[in-house]
């Protein structure tokens, strides 16, 4: 409590904090009548609080006051709740889902943002209309990602500016989620990013700009245009790589990032250098006040100006919270120095995040504005505790002495981020990273050396070239040097943890831990309880996971995974072990050079299926069964084999000329992965599971392309239970494992081919006789999966059904006897029973 005479507003910014997202989380639908209770009752509070300080009574000051800003940070959130989880545009769109195109307008949140084949719109709709109908449209309220198609958007793109109105016709439909355990529901946090519905518009020549934005907003976009434009035809031609990290690190602009250049920064934990956050404005704000001091600018006029120069700049880079927390820190601070006040460091961040907070509440659960409030209170509560200043008078230190002083601090303050942020990166990425520990030694004076590069480049317009051209060598090794230190995690992998979700129990106990060690100075208790939760985070058993499913209670359990218009199938062994069967993959939006699918933005093996595998209590692969190469069953393996070495992996037909095949055969090469040619005949037996592969049959020539009717079919056994997998064959493959069927058994049969009315043949249902049928399917999938004449055969046959796009993954649990199938999201369940027989 001492600490609080220092920082007051803690009193205050914490309940606050506290009591939006606990309205945000857990009373979203208070609606506005509660949030006008809470604040009526904050203000009476408040008024109890200062009725308190009258009297001297500084205990009931206290939590008077702390009770009224949790009672206003209550109000807050659910006012923001109403908008954020009610708005106008999802009830037109849930009243009336248009059928066709509707025309969408509105204020764009953000500059286009180009991806690998178009460009993503974040529009902030005021009307939409149905094109059909026509009319003067309906007033909404609510946010649009519109992706845009097409090959024209290259020369439009510059006139896609934040502020501007746009119009375009767009189809339009619910963002996508995946019910399985393990994978949280991506919606509520698209909706919290006012993110409500996706749309796809089919080219940039139908986008119409209305009304361009304020003189602030299009001053800002056309700075931003300008330093793109800048650093890429300085930069660009002889480093894209250092042009997008150089962007990134001015504007905020990550776009031009390549997905596994972001991916190995994160692992490497250096991608916050590359966010714009404090260490970025505090270079700014040095630069702006040693500009300031050559030419005698008065102390106070040189704060103002750099408070208001931060202040644009804000709008110029965006408002991500690491921006918006760092440059509210920084101009508190600069204002405080007008006015010959000292500020102190915790008291002023508590400021910015109740400042933040009070502007957006929905921020208080922004993943940006936990990682960098997180990371800054850990550093500013904690360096002195680890390294405490040297006691008695101070001494000037020679250089050495220096130096060594503030690799000491930066470590200190790498450790104490790293702690205040394990539990924040176990919850958001599923992973903990101990590489900082090295890499920001490096990763931090490299960004400084990118961003004062990059601004010389920016500026060299006026300067001259050979200021530029020296700038961009400089700026290419720096950003090159940054990435390469991020393959330090390929050289020790170990440095990064796969950490599953903690349950909410565990990250009180760990956050509590370390506020007591903090308090208390010494270790104690505290630091037991510390060591224990940190322990427990980072390798402890699956009921310390907050998405952990119960326990396997059977021999043998299938999970269909729901991983949309798609395959993955996780068969668990126990103790840990299982089999996957295929990976799931979003169809790509284009194709390489090398005929390779190119990836998807959205990687589903490594944001869909590995946390179902976690929290399925998976921890070892016995074999990945690529059953073919489409995108769909395939593009999902890559990211699976970044977190779980599997022992082999097993292919059908080879397709020498598939490049996605061939680039994962180099990737198991690489991993010491045994790739094995399966074909029917086949089997393998796992303790009292016998895998029986009943197709394909050997190739009679060299397959050039992926073909469905060359699909693995699996046949699971165990006692007088048989389970199904049979890939995407049709009727041609369908007949061929006919006579390797042996009837007599109850059967759990996936649908083939997703339920396409080119397989499921009455011949394959009648010898099958399935007790029940899954199909694993999209949601409102463009195919038309599954068909309804498929779905008519199986009922006819009395079968059970069960689709992945209705009850979610489904369990398929059995003894060998007794069977149990059950659907996470619909909760949907049915057991079988065989009586005993005498084979």
């Amino acid at each position: 409590m001492a600490r609080s005479v220092y920082a007051p507003a803690l009193l205050a910014a914490v309940p606050l904090l506290a009591g939006a997202a606990a309205a945000l989380l857990y009373f979203q639908h208070l609606g506005a009548d509660a949030g006008l209770a809470a604040a009526a009752a904050a203000a009476l509070m408040w008024l109890a609080g200062a009725a308190a300080l009258a009297l001297n009574d500084r205990a009931a000051a206290m939590l008077s006051i702390a009770t009224a800003a949790a009672l206003a940070g209550l109000s807050l959130g659910a006012s923001d709740g109403v908008r954020v989880h009610h708005s106008t545009l999802d009830s037109w769109f849930v009243r009336t889902p248009p059928p066709g195109l509707v025309a969408v307008e509105g204020v764009l949140r953000e500059d286009a943002v180009p991806g690998p084949s178009g460009v993503s719109l974040s529009v902030d709709v005021n009307r939409v209309r149905d094109v059909a109908l026509g009319g003067e449209g309906v007033p909404v309220q609510g946010g649009v990602r519109l992706s845009v198609a097409g090959a024209l958007f290259e020369a439009r793109i510059t006139e896609w500016r934040a502020g501007r109105i746009v119009r375009a016709p767009a189809l339009l439909r619910r963002p996508s989620a995946y019910f399985n355990p393990g994978t949280p529901d991506e919606r509520p946090a698209l909706a919290r990013r006012a993110v409500v519905l996706v749309g796809t518009v089919k080219s940039a020549a139908v986008v119409e700009i209305v009304r361009r934005g304020s003189g602030w907003n299009e001053t800002a976009a056309a700075l931003r245009v300008w330093t793109r434009r800048r650093i890429a035809r300085v930069l660009g031609p002889r480093d894209p790589a250092a042009s997008a990290i150089t962007t990134a690190v001015l504007i905020g602009d990550r776009s031009g990032l390549l997905p596994e250049d972001e991916r190995r920064l994160q692992d490497a934990g250096t991608y916050h250098v590359i966010a714009i956050s404090g260490g970025n404005i505090a270079v700014l704000a040095l630069m702006l006040t040693a500009a300031w001091r050559l030419i005698l600018l008065p102390r106070r006029s040189s704060s103002l100006i750099t408070a208001a120069l931060l202040l644009f700049y804000a709008s110029v880079a965006g408002a991500a919270a690491s921006v918006v927390r760092a440059v509210t820190v920084a101009v508190l601070v600069l204002w405080a120095r007008a006015l010959d006040h000292r500020a102190h460091t915790l008291n002023v961040l508590a400021v910015a995040a109740a400042l933040a907070v009070a502007a957006a509440p929905v921020v208080v659960l922004d993943a940006g504005f936990l990682l960098s409030f997180g990371a800054t209170a850990g550093i500013v509560l904690g360096v002195r505790r680890v390294a405490p200043p040297p006691a008695g008078p101070r001494r000037p230190l020679s250089i050495p002495r220096r130096a060594a002083r503030a690799a000491r601090l930066m470590l200190a303050a790498t450790l104490c981020a790293e702690i205040a942020l394990a539990p924040v990166s176990a919850a958001l990425f599923s992973r903990v990273s101990f590489a900082g520990f090295v890499l920001n030694f490096l990763a931090i004076p490299l960004m400084t050396v990118v961003q004062t590069g990059g601004l010389a480049i920016v500026l060299s317009a006026s300067l001259g070239h050979s200021i530029a051209g020296a700038a961009a060598q400089v700026v290419h090794a720096a950003a090159s040097l940054l990435l390469q230190s991020a393959a330090l995690v390929d050289i020790a992998p170990w440095l990064v943890v796969d950490a599953p979700p903690p349950v909410w129990w565990l990250t009180v106990a760990y956050y509590a831990a370390a506020a007591g060690l903090i308090a208390a100075g010494r270790a104690g208790w505290c630091g037991v309880i510390f060591a224990l939760a940190a322990s427990l985070l980072l390798a402890g058993p699956v009921v310390t996971s907050r998405d952990s499913v119960p326990r396997q209670v059977m021999p043998l359990r299938v999970t269909l995974l729901d991983v949309g218009q798609g395959d993955a199938t996780v068969v668990s062994l126990g103790r840990a072990r299982s089999i996957l069967v295929d990976a799931g993959g979003l169809a790509p939006l284009s194709t390489g050079p090398d005929g390779a699918d190119s990836p998807a933005a959205f990687d589903v093996g490594e944001r869909v299926v590995i946390p179902a595998l976690r929290a399925l209590g998976s921890s070892r692969l016995e074999h990945l069964v690529l059953t073919h190469g489409d995108p769909d069953h395939l593009l999902g393996a890559r990211g699976v084999l970044r977190h779980l070495r599997a022992h082999s992996i097993w292919e059908g037909v080879p397709v020498p000329p598939h490049g996605g095949l061939q680039a994962l055969r180099a990737l198991a090469r690489t991993q010491g992965i045994t790739w094995r040619t399966v074909q029917s005949g086949d089997r393998e037996w796992l303790g009292d599971i016998e895998i029986r592969v009943l197709h394909p049959p050997p190739p009679e020539w060299e397959r050039q392309r992926v073909r469905n009717e060359d699909s693995v079919v699996l046949e699971l056994r165990l006692g007088d239970v048989s389970i199904v997998l049979p890939g995407d064959i049709g009727t041609e493959g369908e007949r061929a494992i006919l006579p390797r069927l042996e009837p007599g058994r109850t059967v759990i049969l996936k649908a083939p081919h997703h339920g396409s009315n080119t397989s499921s043949s009455p011949e394959l249902i009648a010898a099958l006789n399935p007790a029940a049928v899954i199909f694993s399917s999209g949601r409102n999938n463009r195919f038309g999966h599954p068909h309804p004449a498929v779905v008519e055969r199986y009922r006819a046959k009395g079968a059970a059904l069960f689709s992945t796009a209705d009850d979610g993954a489904i369990f398929v649990e059995t003894d060998g006897r007794r069977v149990s199938v059950r659907g996470f999201q619909s909760r949907r369940s049915l057991s079988f029973e065989r009586p005993p027989t005498t084979r």
